[in-house]
């Protein structure tokens, strides 16, 4: 008894104690979320509180790749436990079917953005409409449906076509500079990322930025690009958010540095549009300040902030992605692009070189008159160009998870039991490829799908989203699509330099790894 006591009175029992309470704290903050047996998950990297976390980091780098063969593997809902801690929420489950889709995509209030979107990516969305749930959402969500009328739509066409024919005149004058006969060579996910930067800083604060027509990206996009990469790495730090406090490695001061460089560039658009709103009318910030004063609605800079970057976010990256993968495609499959050309010759008339020689001469403030074939309305009679616009993002979504947080326990459709605070990932290039929605054939490129028949169900075809947060830049995205298709396509031809393998570099979006650099070619006029 004298011995127990002497123990009890010891310094380093009281010490080990604390450290066991501590750890069992610790333990009981961090441990993983239940997940039921029946539940598939991946052999052999299940560890005590890390779960299938390992498999995870091993495969980070194609984790969409890895979903998509894990979906096919088990043919259902699958998942596993995590830790609770970081960015991680204790449990993921991975869906790829329509009912769960459906399930999951309607029910916003049940499966929430969660605090993981402000809490990784808080420097670059804010509190944007990508990034909240609830009241703000449906504040953002309101004020976003009225922007998106036809008279942006509209302009949207002139501005794209307008930049489009600043690439074609590039193109030409690269061409001319060196053999015309040879072509010349470029990196043709490079002209469309910078294409589709200054497509939408014109259409969302009215500035054109003109990367296009430098030599280096503008410093803005730089750091735009930057800063979502340094971002994501988030992910898969447990402690980012005590790095990010005490601003701990150079990663999270990295951030702050490009959050400052960011937040400045775009201050100074904001003061300066709210000085001259007068002069412009089109863009979305104009509206964003216009619909403000009308109403009496305080509107601080740094929410408008927040919606530039969530706007410039889902306008730049995921149609410049898409846009290089549509060439990817095409330049598989010429009797495809030749069906595409034939179909912009009938609906806008053919597009020879010599019509674009003289566009700086007959160009005026709508852009050059014998490009107005090239409008909102001629857009959308081209089927089987919206086709083709279709059938790239069903392949290669932009976007290839889409990741949700339940509020509560819930049950799925198949039965999947989830707790609270589990994450459920719709698989969006599973879905894509699923043999269950889209045949045999669903790995093959293949248009011919979409062309007159009614669009899939957006549970089906999840790519934009679906249910009450479905993109409202749809039409916006397959719009452009189709515009650089047919003003790219009947001039020049594309091939592959290099033979690209397909590989994607996965950060927030799909972009096509190294880039995709091509060797461009005047098309001949018999090709036309």
């Amino acid at each position: 008894m004298e011995l127990l006591y002497q123990i009890l009175r010891s310094p380093w029992y009281c010490v080990s104690s604390i450290l066991v309470c501590l750890l069992y704290a610790v333990y009981l903050k961090i441990r993983p979320l239940h997940v039921d047996k029946s539940v598939p998950r991946v052999e052999g990297f299940s560890f005590p509180i890390l779960g299938y976390l390992p498999h995870v980091i091993k495969h980070w780098h194609e984790w969409p790749s890895e979903c998509m063969r894990l979906c096919r593997l088990f043919k259902k809902t699958w998942g596993g436990p995590l830790p609770n801690f970081g960015g991680l929420p204790g449990a993921y489950f991975y869906i790829h079917q329509e009912p769960q889709i459906n399930y999951v995509l309607s029910n916003v209030d049940l499966f929430i953005k969660g605090d993981i979107w402000d809490n990784v990516l808080g420097e670059l969305l804010g509190q944007g409409i990508f990034a909240v749930d609830g009241d703000k959402w449906k504040k953002h969500r309101k004020l976003m449906s009225n922007l998106f009328s036809r008279n942006l739509m509209r302009h949207n066409a002139t501005v794209t076509r307008n930049k489009l024919l600043q690439v074609v005149r590039q193109l030409q004058k690269k061409i001319i500079a060196g053999d015309a006969d040879a072509g010349v060579d470029v990196d043709i996910q490079d002209v469309f990322f910078r294409l589709m930067f200054d497509i939408t800083s014109s259409v969302t604060f009215g500035t054109d930025l003109d990367s296009v027509g430098e030599e280096k990206q503008h410093y803005f996009a730089r750091a735009f690009d930057e800063i979502s990469f340094l971002c994501q790495q988030r992910f898969l730090d447990p402690l980012f958010l005590i790095k990010r406090y005490w601003q701990v490695g150079t990663r999270e001061r990295r951030i702050r540095q490009l959050k400052h460089v960011i937040d400045s560039f775009v201050d100074e658009l904001i003061n300066d549009r709210r000085i001259n709103l007068d002069l412009v009318k089109m863009d979305i910030l104009s509206t964003y300040i216009e619909s403000a004063n009308k109403s009496g609605e305080l509107i601080t800079n740094d929410d408008l902030r927040d919606i530039v970057m969530n706007v410039l976010l889902a306008g730049r990256d995921t149609t410049a992605c898409a846009l290089s993968w549509t060439w990817y495609e095409l330049s598989k499959n010429p009797l495809i692009v030749a069906r595409i050309i034939k179909e912009v010759a009938e609906v806008c008339g053919k597009n020879t070189h010599d019509n674009n020689e003289n566009h700086d001469n007959e160009q005026n403030e709508n852009g050059a008159a014998h490009d107005q074939k090239y409008t909102f309305e001629n857009m959308n009679k081209l089927r089987y160009t919206h086709s083709v616009a279709l059938e790239v993002i069903r392949l290669h979504p932009p976007v290839p998870s889409d990741p949700r947080f339940a509020t509560q326990n819930c049950t799925l459709p198949d039965g999947t039991r989830v707790p609270a605070g589990a994450g459920i990932d719709v698989c969006i290039m599973a879905v894509g490829r699923n043999e269950e929605i889209w045949g045999h054939d669903a790995s093959e490129f293949r248009p011919e799908r979409f062309l007159n028949e009614k669009e899939p169900s957006p549970f089906k075809y999840p790519m934009f989203n679906a249910g009450p947060r479905m993109c409202l830049g749809r039409s916006l995205a397959l719009m452009n699509m189709k515009l650089a298709m047919s003003i790219l396509l009947p001039l020049f031809e594309f091939q592959d330099k290099l033979g690209h393998d397909g590989e994607y570099k996965w950060t927030l979006v799909e972009s096509m790894k190294g880039g995709f650099p091509v060797h461009v070619t005047e098309r001949k006029a018999s090709g036309i």
